[in-house]
């Protein structure tokens, strides 16, 4: 027998309308094997969900401690060191002024001036290799330091350094020029 056959000889059956205490006990069966259903499907839902937290706290775990804390630098809590900024200028033996220029060897003679400028008023060191030149304070703005530096010959290459600021700034003085 073929589907459209059956179809047929099924439309002709007429089938009784089933009566309405079983339509009503058929449909709250239903409705509580739904509810049933939604209670599981609900619990498997959250159970997963708390299996899958349990497998992530296993594997994210919290990483080592790096460093000394003694040894750590708590930052912001201090007070707040000035920007200061540098100006070197050169004065010659014949008395002629020019900038500092880093690259360059000066004659013996040539004197070095520094002006510096500071955001708020602060304490400062001048130091040739680390040996003081000047120490001093500066009020905020600009302002020439009371102190110069004359170089001598034969001498070695040094490095000049001032702190004090927010940053220590140092610039390298080539040797003298014979």
């Amino acid at each position: 027998m073929t589907d459209e056959v059956f179809d047929a000889q099924f439309r002709r059956l007429h089938a009784p309308e089933p009566p309405a205490p079983l339509v009503s006990r058929t449909l709250a069966a239903y409705r509580a094997q739904r509810r049933r259903d939604a209670f599981r499907i609900r619990g498997l839902a959250v159970a997963g969900m708390i299996g899958m937290t349990a497998m992530a706290m296993l594997v994210v775990r919290e990483g080592e401690a790096t460093g000394n804390p003694a040894d750590m630098v708590e930052r912001g809590a201090g007070p707040v060191l000035p920007a200061v900024d540098l100006k070197v200028a050169v004065v010659s033996p014949t008395g002629e002024v020019a900038r500092f220029a880093p690259g360059e060897a000066y004659t013996a003679g040539t004197t070095l001036r520094f002006r510096v400028s500071s955001s708020a008023p602060t304490a400062l060191t001048l130091r040739r290799d680390e040996i003081v030149i000047w120490n001093g304070a500066v009020g905020a703005g600009e302002a020439d330091l009371p102190v110069g530096y004359t170089l001598e010959a034969g001498e070695a290459a040094a490095v000049f350094s001032l702190d004090g600021g927010a940053e220590t700034l140092r610039f390298p003085v080539r040797a003298v020029r014979p």
